[in-house]
């Protein structure tokens, strides 16, 4: 019952009317339902760390029944080849206007890719993981048939190889949380260690960012709800001992803050210290600012990595001029990994985050390390063509 109003944005968005006897009724479904409470732990998974960590973030893919399927993931297996990574990082509009067919499709081609990158490096382990876009549920299915596929790639941690499932993934369909993920991936250095003593060198939240928001005539796109972000405050409380981690967060709609942050980056004296990469169009921002920010940078999460606007693509740090860390972040548009919908040709591939050993939220949120360690993949386009 919990996606039914999203459902029914996604539908009136699609015929363009409104039904308001049916609307009260999911409304008054929707209020009745709690769902189920899960723990914390309940939500997490861990990958063993190693210096050098590569996570590969593919966005907005928009595979759908307007493209060619085979051709689109003949172009990703290649960049996910060309990349060769630890960890695969789908940030949103996996499909728009897709079918069941092309969810396996996608999900068995992403488990296969990391099948073969674990083989060919005997003490490296390849996952993939995954969050929503605002296009992703429209298509030939119901809202949870895409996390019901991945699940089928899910096994216990440690287990990957001896099941062949490399799908680093966690959620439950009756939980009481807002959104299809709200999972977290810690990146340790011993996944045998117990929460008490487990040294945590990065944490990984994957979010859902919710799809659109009616607002009047119109609609615009929806927040991060206040629920999800509870949820990662109570991560960061109660998770692990360890607090001295680096905390990265990867889901699709940016951020409210995004556009100060493009402000900042356009409007400095010499932008080469601030950032890099190029906001080419504007930022698809949610319906109004809830405090997003804030509260997950009050959760010790430093970076963000988001797709939703095709052509922009950069690693800008904002408030690069604070003296307080704490209100320093980075923000990061991902790479456009197919050429369906709107693109332009120079900047499709995707983007490459290499994580290393010994970094502290000062070193981190540096342009040293945006320019060494945040790689954006671009000009891949003439791949299509072999």
């Amino acid at each position: 019952i919990k996606y039914c109003l999203q459902y029914f944005y996604e539908v009136l968005n699609m015929k363009k009317k409104i039904i308001l006897p049916t609307l009260l009724l999911v409304l008054s479904c929707i209020s009745c339902s709690q769902g189920i409470p899960y723990s914390v732990d309940s939500y997490r998974t861990t990958m063993e760390f190693h210096d050098n960590f590569k996570v590969m973030q593919l966005t907005d893919l928009h595979l759908g029944i307007q493209g060619d399927l085979a051709r689109n993931l003949k172009f990703m297996s290649a960049s996910i080849d060309d990349c060769d990574p630890d960890l695969i990082v789908l940030t949103g509009d996996q499909f728009m206007y897709g079918s069941k067919g092309m969810v396996d499709a996608l999900m068995e081609t992403l488990n296969n890719k990391c099948k073969e990158l674990t083989a060919s490096h005997p003490n490296r382990l390849t996952k993939f993981a995954m969050t929503y876009g605002n296009h992703d549920g429209h298509g030939e299915y119901h809202m949870y048939y895409m996390n019901q596929v991945i699940q089928k790639y899910v096994t216990d941690d440690g287990k990957e190889i001896q099941d062949h499932k490399y799908a680093a993934f966690l959620d439950y369909e009756n939980d009481n949380l807002s959104g299809l993920t709200n999972y977290f991936i810690d990146l340790v250095d011993d996944r045998s260690k117990s929460k008490a003593e487990v040294d945590v060198k990065y944490r990984l939240h994957i979010v859902d960012s919710n799809s659109f928001h009616y607002v009047g005539p119109k609609y615009k796109y929806e927040v991060i709800k206040e629920d999800q972000l509870n949820h990662i405050s109570n991560i960061y409380n109660t998770a692990t001992t360890d607090k001295d981690y680096i905390g990265l967060a990867f889901f699709h709609i940016p951020f409210y803050q995004f556009e100060e942050a493009k402000a900042q980056y356009k409007e400095a004296e010499n932008p080469a210290l601030v950032g890099q990469g190029e906001f080419r169009e504007g930022v698809g921002d949610p319906y109004y600012d809830n405090g997003s920010f804030r509260k997950m940078r009050d959760s010790n999460i430093v970076s963000y990595f988001v797709g939703h606007d095709h052509i922009n693509y950069c690693d800008v740090i904002y408030n690069a001029s604070s003296d307080d860390i704490n209100d320093k972040a980075i923000f990061s548009y991902g790479v456009k990994s197919t050429d369906q919908i709107y693109h332009d040709d120079d900047i499709l591939g995707y983007k490459l985050i290499k994580l290393k050993d010994n970094m502290t939220n000062e070193s981190f949120i540096d342009i040293a390390n945006i320019n060494e360690n945040f790689i954006n993949v671009t000009e891949r386009g003439t791949y299509y063509e072999n």
